[in-house]
């Protein structure tokens, strides 16, 4: 099979898997987790029902554990993004957080400290569903043989990185000769960096850390101000589809200029910058409070009524859909130059 094939078989793995989760969510998992009005806004600490969230966590696990079954051939990014994206069914459910401001007794810079609070409550739900979906495809290893998705890159060769350092024009040092684009001197250095660390686990070896470490705190940090600042410019509008569409594209587009300014092997950039965006609008909501009542809501913009659940299933799962997409556009260059030497060979 080559690396076309199974790129494709991977894209429409997560595709489908995520559509089948989404109808899932919107059909099963809402009913157990709608609040007692239904058409209220889905929060846990904003209205004190701290039993939902753990049946959001319950829920959210086994979906992961279902996601597993079906994309089997994806990075462990993909089934990720499409567990998280699927559960956004539940975002589609919910009624506008306006609700919440309506309230004669709203007390909006409480209300806001609670729902930044309900972020990190709920990004340790998606960090108990990492680890069912580790635990899961390290069980479905086995069984699944050929068909469980390997790190291509584990399989190139001494002599292979360097026909691609010598294609992209990159001495392997970070000193970029004539290459540009997204094969420029930054992937290369990226490429050589993953090819040390899988030899060093192979030999016991220690590698060096401070460049791939200062390029996921760069990868992070362009992340996290490309997401406000994009969810800033897109949010135009209350509406809850509006407001999804909002945090979906922007911290999808935010992983993708994070990833190709800085790319990186470590998710977890596009796991926190969300996370910390969320946070973040919900304590500048919080400060900036002086309204109350019943029209308090009119006062606060509409990158400010993102409920929490919104930023889980839109912001986490956008921005790692955004680096499952960016990862397979770099690694797929990068086997496209190999064949390409190879056959000119």
């Amino acid at each position: 099979m080559t690396h076309r094939h199974s790129y494709g078989i991977e894209k429409l793995q997560v595709q489908l898997t995520a559509v089948a989760a989404g109808v899932a969510a919107y059909f099963l998992i809402w009913p157990i987790v709608r609040p007692a009005d239904p058409a209220s806004p889905v929060t846990f600490l904003a209205d004190g029902s701290i039993g939902g969230a753990a049946v959001l966590a319950a829920v959210t696990c086994a979906l992961a554990a279902a996601c597993c079954l079906t994309t089997v051939s994806s990075r462990p990014e993909g089934t990720m993004a499409a567990v998280l994206i699927g559960l956004g069914g539940v975002s589609l459910h919910s009624g506008p957080m306006r609700e919440l401001l309506w309230l004669p007794q709203t007390d909006l810079a409480g209300l806001y400290w609670r729902m930044a609070l309900e972020v990190l409550l709920l990004a340790g739900v998606a960090a108990a569903a990492a680890v069912v979906v580790k635990v899961v495809r390290r069980l479905l290893s086995a069984a699944a043989g050929r068909w469980c998705w390997r790190d291509p890159l584990t399989t190139v060769s001494d002599r292979q990185q360097r026909v691609y350092l010598k294609a992209v024009g990159d001495d392997g040092n970070g000193a970029k000769q004539g290459s540009t684009g997204l094969l420029g001197g930054g992937f290369a250095r990226l490429i050589v960096e993953h090819l040390g660390i899988v030899a060093s686990r192979q030999t016991g070896r220690r590698t060096p850390g401070s460049e791939i470490a200062t390029r996921y705190v760069l990868c992070f940090l362009t992340c996290l101000i490309a997401s406000v600042s994009l969810v800033w410019l897109l949010a135009r509008s209350t509406e809850r589809g509006q407001i999804l569409f909002a945090l979906a594209a922007g911290c999808f587009l935010a992983a993708v200029i994070a990833y190709q300014a800085f790319p990186t092997r470590w998710s977890a950039a596009a796991w926190a910058a969300p996370i910390i965006a969320g946070v973040g609008y919900y304590a500048l909501a919080a400060i900036g409070s002086v309204h109350a009542g019943r029209g308090a809501w009119m006062q606060v913009e509409p990158c400010y009524q993102a409920l929490p659940i919104d930023w889980l299933t839109a912001g986490v799962g956008g921005a790692l859909a955004g680096y499952w997409a960016s990862s397979r556009i770099h690694e797929a260059k990068f086997l496209e130059i190999l064949e390409e030497q190879e056959e000119g060979a």
